[in-house]
């Protein structure tokens, strides 16, 4: 039984690898292409943007969704766990630092397959993947041209690099819902207000739905993608 115990425990508890990921195009381009990189929400996988991704009708932009590394039900995924405990929200550090390596690594793995423009890459998602959209572009400012916030909080645990040069080169897009139950406006209020001391350029969209994806917003985030010229 010991020897069982060894061999467990000198396996790594998580896997290192890239995450799996759905991509609007596969070939390889002549010249450099933006990309944006999606995190989906708690329960949910790679296809929650396709959608978004169906109603993109150019080849300007790389877009690459990709799937958390926690499963719990078929299909369903997450970035980490949480738990809420007398109205404050717990979660699971180490799970969340092995998805950011995780992410960090399959950003680097694309970033080498395709031809990509590495001042145009863009990084956001919906509830629990916008969470850990704000966690990477706050711990890697200088990676990202753009981060798109939806429907979500600032993570509970988060860092600020010294340099505030990176932030001010950020463009932040942060919609939110004034129906959302789950997670009122005051939390998307406290990520605009954080990036702008930053000194980042930061739009904040409001409208009247509760916590989900609609037409609407995927409209909003298509219209800000083209101020960059990759919508």
């Amino acid at each position: 039984m010991k020897h069982i115990l060894l061999l467990l425990f000198a396996f790594p508890l998580f896997s290192q690898e890239q995450l799996k990921y759905s991509i609007n195009f596969t070939e390889k381009t002549e010249s450099p292409v933006p990309v944006l990189f999606l995190l989906h929400g708690y329960g949910n996988n790679e296809k929650q943007f396709d959608e978004l991704i169906e109603r993109y009708n150019n080849n300007k932009l790389l877009i690459v969704s990709l799937r958390a590394p926690l499963r719990f039900i078929v299909k369903k995924n997450r970035w980490y766990e949480y738990s809420i405990s007398n109205g404050d929200t717990l979660s699971n550090q180490t799970q969340i630092t092995e998805s950011t390596n995780r992410i960090m690594k399959t950003i680097d793995y694309i970033k080498n397959k395709y031809n990509i423009d590495e001042t145009k890459i863009f990084i956001g998602g919906f509830s629990q993947g916008a969470i850990m959209s704000y966690k990477l572009a706050l711990l890697y400012p200088q990676k990202f041209s753009g981060l798109i916030v939806h429907s979500a909080r600032l993570p509970v645990e988060f860092s600020i690099i010294k340099s505030s040069e990176h932030y001010q080169n950020l463009n932040v897009l942060i919609i939110h819902g004034n129906k959302d139950k789950g997670l009122t406006t005051k939390w998307a209020l406290q990520g605009k207000r954080l990036f702008e001391k930053l000194g980042s350029n930061t739009e904040y969209f409001e409208t009247n739905i509760g916590h989900e994806m609609t037409s609407e917003t995927i409209n909003k985030i298509l219209e800000w993608l083209s101020y960059f010229e990759v919508g």
